[in-house]
């Protein structure tokens, strides 16, 4: 994986688009039983912000595993467009959040009242919280990797935000 190639995963990134890594010439290379498994590990070293990618080797020259790409497409074009109901979120989400609970902010338990998704293309999901500029980085990856663990977004960018709870009028 070239310096080249890690910058066009970072622009896709950037623009929240889906991807598949496909690895051309895959006929020309000597290959032994840890060929694959060596080449995967540089990719996902090289672009780690970019785990979610599924990664595929074909020989255009022999049409090897050409045809598999198209399976692939589908299977990322369903994560990306897939949309989970608020009220399955919520529940599936309150589990996470029971089993680890959120750091506390100012002595306070950060409270999260609901959540939702908002988009699609890429999936967006927003987190109404008490205190969003509270939710550690660490945190948020816990989440993000929970949210696409439980749903199946793993071959699929996604979006996860906080957003402070709007006071209701009755408080």
């Amino acid at each position: 994986m070239t310096e080249q190639d890690a910058k066009i995963a970072g622009l896709t990134l950037e623009r929240r688009v889906a991807c598949i890594i496909v690895v051309n010439k895959w006929d020309a290379i000597k290959k032994d039983n840890s060929t694959v498994g060596n080449y995967v590990k540089d990719i996902k070293d090289t672009i780690k912000f970019m785990d979610y990618a599924p990664i595929i080797f074909i020989s255009a020259l022999t049409g090897q595993r050409v045809s598999k790409i198209f399976d692939i497409i589908e299977t990322v074009l369903s994560q990306y467009t897939k949309r989970i109901g608020t009220a399955e979120l919520n529940s599936v989400v309150r589990e996470f959040l029971e089993s680890k609970p959120p750091p506390r902010h100012q002595n306070r338990i950060n409270t999260f009242s609901y959540m939702t998704q908002v988009s699609v293309a890429p999936p967006t999901f927003v987190f109404f919280v008490r205190a969003p500029e509270a939710i550690h980085f660490s945190y948020r990856r816990y989440l993000t990797n929970r949210i696409r663990e439980a749903f199946g977004f793993d071959q699929s960018p996604i979006r996860v935000l906080f957003r402070k709870k709007s006071k209701s009028k009755e408080e």
